[in-house]
């Protein structure tokens, strides 16, 4: 059940990233047409491009932390084995989860509700709602952590199991 709820979230992170990756070239490439071919930015593609670049790489971080693609010294981790490792992995993954919870989160409501009162100049979208997605991916790291978490537990007692040949 967990492996479905954590392989849901993740198939979501990559089609929506992989969608805004899409848009955004779209976006670029009408973006040089009308400077140079029809001698007329659009004004708006480029704040939007910005807008949806910082969305992109907040949501790209969550699906990188949920699949533990993430930068990390993976020497260390594969340098050890059984019990060490898992404890080692179990640290790593409660870091993470404490910076989502105890500084990204907050963080991000606190950027949100300082700005909400300010507009993006072009497009007069409120800044608040472009910093929404640091709380958003708080949680979503938060949730892809304790799911990685608990994977990790119940692997390593499987095969703790089967090499006690209870399996």
């Amino acid at each position: 059940m967990l492996d479905k709820i954590k392989t849901t979230l993740e198939k979501i992170l990559l089609y929506l990233t992989s969608a805004m990756l899409a848009v955004m070239v779209c976006l670029m490439l009408w973006q040089v047409f009308t400077r140079y071919v029809l001698a007329s930015p659009a004004l708006y593609t480029e704040e939007l491009l910005r807008f949806m670049m910082i969305w992109m790489a907040f949501l790209g971080s969550a699906y990188a932390f949920g699949t533990r693609q993430h930068l990390s010294l993976v020497f260390m981790v594969d340098a050890m084995s059984g019990r060490k490792q898992l404890i080692l992995m179990l640290i790593n993954d409660a870091v993470v989860l404490l910076f989502a919870l105890l500084i990204l989160l907050p963080g991000g409501i606190k950027a949100v509700n300082s700005s909400m009162a300010q507009f993006s100049p072009i497009m007069r979208i409120p800044i608040g709602e472009v910093y929404m997605i640091m709380p958003i991916t708080a949680v979503l790291i938060a949730v892809l952590q304790i799911l990685n978490m608990a994977d990790l537990m119940r692997n390593h007692k499987h095969r703790h199991l089967e090499a006690a040949g209870t399996l």
